[in-house]
């Protein structure tokens, strides 16, 4: 687990990445007998070091070996009849300024097998993160819609962090408690030894300071409902996502991602636990902690309010490593009065671990221009449909909702890792007034408000925009910094036998491969004969001695496509437990085979195994 994006250091500064790439073990074959002098075989567990493509290593981490039950024990006295689950964290991890160039990294993942006395360290696999993009600071300016790596989208996934007083000593990650039993084998199974009739607790958000939760944050239609019979979930944007809530938007708009933009009612769901929150509103925070929502200002046209709280609309589009807040939505509050900013709602708030809600003393207060009581309150359809999860907002914050924080600090927010930043002047929004060109007209979507900054009427700095003309001080304790992140998971299967080491004397442990598992052989689609577009040209050299001597099995050949396939060391391919009778490996990312000789009505996963025995299962069905 990663973040999308990061900040460079420069010279001697440390900008820790937020959040720590982290790196989650499951399954007992990690571990292993080793034998040390004059004693008996002994289950260790493997070492693990996580560190930055590009910059030196760091010193090996430190794991948290829990059961399936989330419940930590003592390495030296490892449990029986549970699945091994390891967390290990990439603290004070930074990305140096040595490479000027450097646009994208990744966290590695280096995992090496206990050693007995004598033995060489045999390294398990290094395993790479989804790229992070390096950026100098957090964008100040307004995104365009169109710049997808920099907005945060629909359907996908982020971490919230909160500090006080800018101190990164203090930064608390939202998690959810409980999280850590909900982790599911490589079949997407609940672990073996997990009683799930054991869970007693209510899962309830908190901070943690050692270890974070990704969430999937959805726009949701607050006129649909949350839950029930007649409102079956949409299917998950990633096949191994928890089911979304039944009241979350459609995915896609014609194929392109859904920017999320201020004021617009969401929710946020554990992709490990599948727990949904309340439904909130999400919040630009302006400066300090002060937050901004309201709906059109006078003369102002076309601003979407698509899914924003009654009577307002759509602000900016939500960026990474920008300070936001989470309102509580209240479905009986309803449009504010005509020429009033309406009720401040409650926020979420983090007090040490506990994460509670926060209503603020003082009310919303129109920003420097009083607009028009008529424009700001444009007619919307009647009051919304109750929802289910807020009604159960009370469970979800604890025990202790409402209580006050202490009285927020005047010190400046800083840059992501508490180093000052100068605020450069803003620009009036009227400057954007070349982009109403950026979609095309036939999109209905969200994306259409970044097309119409420029209609957003013009004002002086800081002055009321549309989407920005009340403003309410939240206290530091409800301001959350947003990041995007990013997830990968490696499936692979350790038999209690490797073909090339069968001599090895058994032991109750399961035996470490003689070479790493990485690169990670792995399949991402197959095509049938017919479809294969792997016709060699007939003007190459290669290409004709290959056409003179047709392959006796091309017309029946499945081209299936992947990564990291070796022709020195080629996979065997079998559709669920057949094996298919021939396959060819044609380059690294290509490989032929037959499709298995029974037919069967049933899909099948598409596998891959090495010569040594280890097993690469994959998402691919055939047929």
């Amino acid at each position: 687990m990663s973040s999308k994006v990061a900040q460079k250091s420069y010279g001697t500064e440390k900008r820790f990445l937020c959040p720590p790439p982290t790196a989650i073990m499951i399954g007992n074959s990690w571990w292993a007998d080793v034998v040390r002098r004059g004693e008996d075989p002994k289950l260790c567990p493997p070492r693990v070091v996580i560190s930055i493509s590009g910059e030196p290593a760091p010193q090996e981490g430190s794991i948290e070996w829990t059961g399936s039950s989330g419940k930590s024990f003592d390495v030296s006295d490892p449990p029986t009849g549970t699945t091994y689950i390891g967390r290990c964290v990439g603290k004070q991890l930074f990305i140096s300024d040595v490479d000027e160039k450097k646009k994208k990294v990744e966290a590695l993942v280096k995992i090496t097998a206990p050693s007995s006395d004598d033995e060489p360290e045999r390294v398990i696999g290094v395993f790479p993160s989804r790229p992070i993009k390096v950026i100098s600071k957090p964008s100040k300016k307004r995104q365009s819609a169109k710049n997808l790596e920099l907005c945060i989208n629909h359907g996908s996934t982020i971490s919230l962090f909160h500090r006080l007083r800018s101190q990164t000593v203090s930064t608390k990650y939202l998690c959810v408690s409980g999280s850590g039993s909900s982790f599911k084998g490589s079949d997407g199974a609940p672990l073996m030894g997990l009683d799930q009739r054991s869970r007693s607790t209510t899962p309830s958000f908190i901070a943690r300071t050692a270890s974070w939760d990704p969430f999937v944050m959805y726009i949701v239609d607050v006129n649909k409902p949350a839950g029930g019979i007649d409102a079956p979930p949409p299917p998950p944007p990633q096949p191994e996502y928890p089911s979304p809530p039944p009241n979350a938007i459609p995915f896609s708009n014609n194929g392109s991602q859904i920017p999320i933009y201020y004021n617009q009612t969401v929710v946020l769901q554990c992709l490990t636990s599948g727990v949904v929150s309340p439904v909130l509103i999400i919040r630009k925070v302006d400066h300090q902690t002060t937050v901004v929502g309201g709906g059109l200002q006078e003369g102002a046209k076309g601003v979407a309010d698509h899914y924003c709280s009654p009577g307002e609309v759509c602000g900016d589009p939500v960026s990474q490593l920008h300070k936001i807040a989470f309102e509580v939505y209240d479905n009986n509050k309803g449009t504010p009065e005509a020429g009033t900013p309406g009720l401040t709602g409650a926020f979420l708030s983090c007090m040490g671990e506990k994460v509670n809600t926060y209503r603020p003393i003082d009310g919303r207060q129109w920003k420097h221009t009083s607009p028009n009581a008529e424009t700001n309150s444009p007619t919307l359809p009647g009051s919304p449909i109750a929802s289910n999860a807020s009604s159960t907002g009370s469970d979800y914050f604890g025990p202790n909702p409402g209580s006050a924080p202490a009285s927020p600090s005047t010190s400046e927010f800083a840059s992501n890792d508490g180093g000052r930043v100068k605020k450069p002047p803003k620009r009036s929004s009227s400057s954007a007034g070349g982009m109403s060109k950026t979609v095309p007209k036939n999109r209905r979507r969200p994306s259409s408000a970044g097309s119409v900054s420029s209609r957003r009427g013009s004002t002086s700095d800081g002055g009321a925009v549309s989407g920005a003309l009340w403003e309410v001080d939240i206290g530091e304790t409800s301001v959350w910094t947003i990041v995007g992140t990013d997830q990968i998971r490696y499936n692979f299967y350790v038999p209690p036998v490797l073909f090339d080491n069968q001599h090895v004397s058994q032991t109750s442990s399961f035996p470490i491969p003689s070479k790493p598992v990485t690169p990670f052989p792995g399949v991402v689609k197959y095509l049938p004969p017919d479809r294969a577009a792997e016709v060699p040209k007939s003007n190459c050299v290669s290409s004709r001695a290959v056409l003179s001597k047709p392959n006796p099995h091309a017309s029946k050949m499945l081209t299936v496509y992947g990564e990291n396939f070796s022709k020195t060391d080629p996979v065997s391919v079998f559709f669920g437990s057949e094996p298919s009778p021939f396959s060819e490996v044609r380059c690294t990312e290509v490989l032929g085979c037959l499709p298995p000789e029974t037919q069967s009505p049933k899909r099948r996963p598409i596998i891959l195994i090495r010569s040594d025995g280890v097993v690469f299962p994959s998402n691919t069905m055939y047929p």
